[in-house]
């Protein structure tokens, strides 16, 4: 990560002075200001390199696309659009997030759009992979079943009838299939702490349209009894089913079979994670913040182990989109939506889970520093939109939805966020004898020798080299300094 200094924007003849983190690119260590940080204006050698590698493997593959989508769509002869050249691919891809797309136009004039995955370098095992494009599929098949704006999705060949051939082998890319949407996609605009900048009259109705989505999702009545993915099931019939969570970051297994699920209950699902997750820092493979990182995680899963709410067994699970930054949904000139896109990693959970509000809603610094889980300005104008559409019970969802807010966390344990405001929303479920004392210094003591019989705990503190004794003498020497400090202010 680059150092926190001040620096010029290395565009030509931009003198744009810049700070921060996103300033300096990830692949070449150029500063960039925010307007020439685009591709367009950016050309990254190592991104072009990646880039180029897509539109090469594109342009050889050509004849399976081809080949691929006649049967897909028997009769119908199609062109598949592909750039000249790099900065064409770079100049089509701006704002397209983690995909590209290349245009597939029929004879009939039927749209679709070839989507490939940006692997940025990395691919991923196909264990991963293709249950990715699996879900997706599956789940934006469903939900255009059910009459929700969504395309139509479609499975390649070799993912919809495993060793089938089409004699051309198959690219190595992740890719599939689906139909072309009109729309732009909503532009939200906000820092990475901070509200929503939008107008007050733009912000209601980005929250209005978001909200209508939110109802018509939840009028869905699901046939499914686990918490998980959605998955094509073995039926002939053509059924889906729930399966392992796809999942970013730490909620997985470093070694096959990779993806964890589907689970009963959410308290069942972030045990899981939480346990995963202290795997990972046994390896060094997360923050790699020391003991804390490890005592932090112990702690949440004893919270979450004694949760009520999080053991319930659900009677009907709902769909969440997971990547809901805004820009998922398409809209026309009025702002009103008529598609949603990105369903990747999406899953069906409780519902109060479902319809909790998505981190847009709420991230801002008073939740991260302050221990504030209070409703945001955003959160409560969804929470009267809510209840104006005779939605009571969502807006009861919102308001209780700090819970899956701050196990979002999960796998990214940050000393700056105030570990009090994580216990608050567990409610009277915390365990009677669950008293950990305010500072860190102190904390991290009490968590030591209360997880003390954990032999797997046994193993980190070996492993970071820290006692008991050592943990107790520096919280001494912590408050001595402390005390000394408030001396010499009285005194002063």
């Amino acid at each position: 990560m680059p150092e926190l200094v001040e620096h010029l924007c290395q565009f030509e003849q931009c003198a744009k002075s810049i700070l921060g983190y996103n300033a300096i690119c990830e692949y070449c260590l150029e500063a960039r200001c925010k307007r020439h940080n685009k591709l367009k204006y950016h050309k990254c050698k190592e991104v072009r390199k990646m880039f180029g590698s897509v539109l090469d493997l594109v342009k050889q593959y050509h004849p399976h696309f081809i080949n691929e989508l006649r049967i897909l769509r028997p009769d119908q002869t199609c062109t598949l659009s592909i750039p000249d050249s790099v900065d064409q691919l770079i100049d089509q891809t701006e704002g397209s997030g983690f995909n590209f797309h290349f245009l597939i136009t029929f004879e009939d004039g039927v749209k679709w759009m070839l989507r490939i995955r940006q692997n940025r370098g990395h691919r991923p095992p196909l264990a991963i992979t293709n249950a990715v494009i699996q879900s997706e599929v599956a789940t934006l098949n469903l939900l255009k079943g059910e009459g929700i704006p969504v395309p139509q999705a479609y499975l390649p060949l070799h993912l919809k009838s495993p060793g089938c051939s089409i004699n051309t082998p198959v690219p190595p890319l992740d890719y599939f299939y689906y139909d072309f949407m009109r729309g732009v996609p909503n532009k939200i605009t906000r820092g990475h702490l901070g509200p929503i900048e939008l107008p007050d009259d733009q912000l209601r109705l980005f929250i209005l349209q978001y909200a209508k989505v939110q109802i018509r999702l939840s009028n869905l009545k699901l046939p499914y009894r686990k918490i998980g993915c959605i998955y094509p099931s073995s039926d002939p019939e053509g059924t889906t089913t729930t399966g392992p969570i796809v999942a970013r970051g730490s909620f997985m297994r470093p070694d096959p079979p990779y993806l964890l699920g589907p689970f009963p209950t959410n308290k069942e699902r972030y045990l899981a994670h939480i346990d995963a997750a202290l795997h990972y820092i046994s390896r060094g493979a997360l923050q790699n913040l020391g003991i804390d990182e490890y005592l932090w995680h112990m702690e949440l899963r004893e919270l979450v182990n004694a949760s009520k709410v999080l053991g319930e067994e659900p009677e009907q699970l709902y769909i969440k989109h997971d990547d809901e930054k805004g820009d998922h949904l398409m809209v026309n000139q009025e702002g009103e939506v008529i598609g949603i896109l990105d369903w990747e990693w999406a899953y069906v959970t409780t519902k109060a889970e479902a319809f909790s509000a998505p981190y847009i809603f709420n991230r801002t610094a008073p939740y991260v520093f302050d221990v504030s889980n209070a409703m945001t300005k955003e959160e409560e104008i969804l929470m009267d939109t809510y209840r104006q559409l005779n939605r009571p019970d969502l807006a009861e969802c919102v308001k209780n939805g700090r819970l899956y807010n701050r196990l979002l966390r999960i796998g990214q344990y940050d000393p700056a966020y105030p570990k009090s405001g994580f216990r608050e929303v567990f409610g009277d479920n915390i365990p009677n004898d669950f008293n950990p004392p305010v500072a860190d210094v102190d904390w991290r003591v009490y968590m030591i020798k209360r997880c003390s019989n954990d032999k797997k705990l046994q193993k980190i503190m070996k492993k970071f080299d820290v006692t008991l004794e050592q943990a107790e003498e520096q919280a001494k020497k912590w408050h001595e300094k402390n005390d000394r400090k408030e001396e010499e202010m009285q005194k002063s």
